[in-house]
């Protein structure tokens, strides 16, 4: 696997959310930079992240307030070099982890960035007090596998409730139908290949002990739910579904989390969407009163559109199109933001 694939810590950047211009690196940026995925807890406008690295003690955690101030970064040590992707957080706690897939050391001595599973490693979760010190951290262990994105967690009595995506084959065998070169990363980037599953963690505070259980036996990734009820206990997951041997997110899954049922919304042939955000309606009256935003590419026309879709209606498909000028490629991330969390001079307009 290529270090590009893996090694995503960076600067952070501020764009006008407007128009997208760069304002500029933020100058609280540590020197290891921020990885992927930092999160954003409404209720109080902070910021936490982490970030990782190849020198000790391999990665750090963050917290910036609302004010964009950091307030809080400390070591989170760990054995070696790692590769985690995506953080959680609760009311009271951050979760970071340490997952046994990562570069082989020796290797990485010759600056070769190969990545495996390591037999005999278990998955560890750390569990720090959002404003914490690294004397504070608490370390969990599970299953061995890789978690590329987590959905939501949330504190329930003395246990914290982690949902993700549990890959049961996290180093899948290159592929032979791939372009000569390619092989690797066409494995790595087919779902059907390392096979991610809707999964729960439960962290005991007063025992130590973590318990797992398998939400859902289907091949789902890119999980999204309503921001408002980040880091608290929620109901509703939507996750996607992919196209068997491609990178390409070929419908949604809605969960009930508190009854277990599920509704499924399949895109047509040649249609691809890109993760759908949710976007509460205003005033809406329940957790899932709301939308699914998504931008789609439609191959048998070579055109794109932005779907909406109805989160308690999802298997009517959208309820409102609208057509793209162009066509763009097949997106991945999004997130979703009402003009009233925005700040800045554009944003009063």
């Amino acid at each position: 696997m290529a270090l590009s694939t893996f090694y995503q810590c960076g600067e952070g950047y501020r764009l006008d959310p407007h128009t997208l211009e760069t304002l500029g690196v933020e100058g609280w940026t540590p020197l290891d930079g921020i990885s992927a995925h930092a999160k954003v807890d409404e209720a109080t406008g902070e910021l936490m992240f982490f970030n990782y690295s190849k020198h000790a003690p391999y990665m750090h955690y963050g917290v910036v307030d609302r004010d964009n101030r950091l307030t809080r970064y400390i070591p989170v040590p760990l054995p070696g070099p790692r590769l985690p992707h995506d953080m959680a957080f609760t009311e009271r706690f951050s979760i970071l982890n340490d997952l046994p897939v990562f570069w082989d050391p020796g290797l990485l001595k010759r600056n070769i960035h190969a990545v495996r599973l390591h037999e005999g490693i278990p998955s560890r979760f750390a569990i720090i007090p959002r404003h914490g010190q690294t004397s504070d951290v608490r370390w969990f262990e599970a299953t061995p596998t890789y978690v590329l994105h987590w959905l939501n967690a949330y504190e329930e009595g003395e246990e914290i409730i982690l949902d993700g995506y549990f890959q049961e084959n996290p180093t899948p065998q290159p592929k032979a139908d791939a372009p000569p070169g390619f092989e690797h990363m066409m494995a790595y980037l087919d779902e059907w290949s390392f096979q991610p599953k809707l999964h729960r963690w439960r962290f005991n505070l007063a025992t130590g002990a973590t318990r797992e259980e398998r939400l859902d036996d289907r091949i789902l990734e890119f999980g999204v739910f309503n921001q408002q009820y980040a880091g608290r206990k929620y109901r509703y997951a939507y996750s996607t579904t992919a196209k068997p041997g491609w990178f390409l997110f070929n419908g949604f899954v809605k969960h009930d989390l508190e009854t277990g049922e599920s509704v499924e919304l399949t895109l047509p042939a040649g249609v691809f969407a890109s993760e759908a955000p949710f976007a509460p309606r205003p005033g809406a009256r329940s957790e899932d009163d709301g939308y699914l935003v998504t931008f789609v590419t439609d191959e048998n026309r070579g055109t794109s559109e932005c779907l909406v879709i109805d989160a308690q209606r999802l298997a009517d498909g959208p309820v409102c199109r609208i057509a793209l000028p162009h066509k763009i490629c097949s997106g991945t991330h999004a997130c979703w933001a009402p003009r009233s969390q925005l700040k800045g001079k554009s944003a009063q307009l």
